[in-house]
């Protein structure tokens, strides 16, 4: 099927695999993609402007489109973050975040994909060590708690607390239904900070 083909939310899964990504409506390379905090992020509050008056299926485009920066985090820092909560569970986290997108691109149209978001962006906080993973007594994982920042310092302090700030914010945007304005767009921001940081503490090089 071609790119023509495709729903905007499918594209975005295409975009994981390095083909392109169709983020808020706009068709962005993965080299744009994986860009991330370097420009401006291509997510809702940079593409649309606004989310007043937005119709469900582009907010939950623009949730997908954000989820999909948290999960291309988890997998680019996939083995440089220190601490043993990163070492044991990057790979985990890169898989699980990147199925949290994939879960959100398959929702039918017009379905809020604010949930999917989180959830990848709690996967990425923990690939950046700023979340432990809680395990169920079947080994299931359906939620995560914050670490501590005890013994880091410099950028690399900054980073975690930004991934986990993203995962916050993407929580935020999920309990007010993925429709209020200034979560979405603060949420949109914390990841672009997240990028950003992951960046200065060589994470993304």
């Amino acid at each position: 099927m071609g790119m023509a083909g495709r729903s905007a939310r499918e594209v975005v899964v295409v975009g994981l695999t390095g083909v392109s990504v169709l983020l808020g409506g706009v068709l962005a390379t993965a080299a744009q993609a994986v860009d991330g905090g370097r420009e401006s992020m291509r997510v809702c509050a940079q593409t649309k402007g606004k989310w007043e008056g937005a119709d469900a299926g582009t907010l939950a485009d623009c949730h997908t489109a954000r989820a999909a920066y948290a999960s291309k985090r988890a997998e680019l820092i996939e083995g440089k973050v220190p601490g043993e909560v990163a070492r044991k569970w990057s790979t985990t986290a890169a898989d699980a975040s990147r199925s949290a997108v994939v879960d959100a691109a398959r929702r039918p149209e017009g379905e809020m994909t604010s949930g999917e978001a989180a959830t990848a962006a709690m996967w990425a906080a923990v690939a950046a060590g700023a979340a432990r993973p809680v395990e169920s007594g079947a080994g299931d994982v359906e939620s995560a708690r914050a670490t501590g920042d005890k013994g880091y310092s410099g950028a690399v302090l900054e980073a975690r607390r930004t991934a986990r700030a993203a995962w916050r914010a993407a929580e935020d945007a999920h309990a007010a239904g993925g429709r209020d304005a200034r979560r979405n767009i603060a949420a949109d921001k914390a990841e672009s900070r997240a990028w950003q940081a992951a960046r200065a503490a060589g994470w993304l090089e």
